[in-house]
């Protein structure tokens, strides 16, 4: 037996938004994560007290990602890593960027209906 249900428009409205919402912050989240692993450290040797197989056994060769102290640059003259700019900033930044345009343009106002009339209570008196 299947049953129907029918779900309120405010509801259904509220969970898509949730969604999408929380899938940008996901997606800013990994950028974060995955961007600060990979450009974030200096050397992806496998040392002594390693724990795992050394990041290129995982990603295959990197010599991209394998950074200099000396090949760190300070993009926009903000004083920072680049890395800190590329893999923390930037994706944070245009998280609050997509999360306003969302939330102008996207999100909707929804009507909930009519308040219940308003029942007025008596003052207990605390004389005794």
């Amino acid at each position: 037996m299947s049953v129907e249900r029918n779900f309120d428009k405010v509801y259904l409205n509220c969970r898509r938004e949730a969604v999408l919402i929380f899938m940008i912050w996901l997606t800013v989240s990994s950028l974060c994560i995955i961007g600060s692993y990979l450009y974030g450290y200096t050397s992806y040797e496998a040392g002594a007290n390693s724990a795992g197989p050394p990041i290129e056994e995982l990603f295959g060769p990197l010599v991209s990602f394998n950074r200099r102290p000396a090949s760190l640059e300070f993009p926009l003259g903000l004083g920072i890593p680049d890395w800190v700019f590329y893999a923390i900033v930037l994706p944070w930044f245009l998280c609050i960027v997509l999360t306003w345009i969302f939330c102008v343009f996207f999100m909707k106002d929804d009507d909930l209906g009519t308040d219940p009339p308003a029942v007025e209570r008596e003052e207990i008196s605390t004389d005794g």
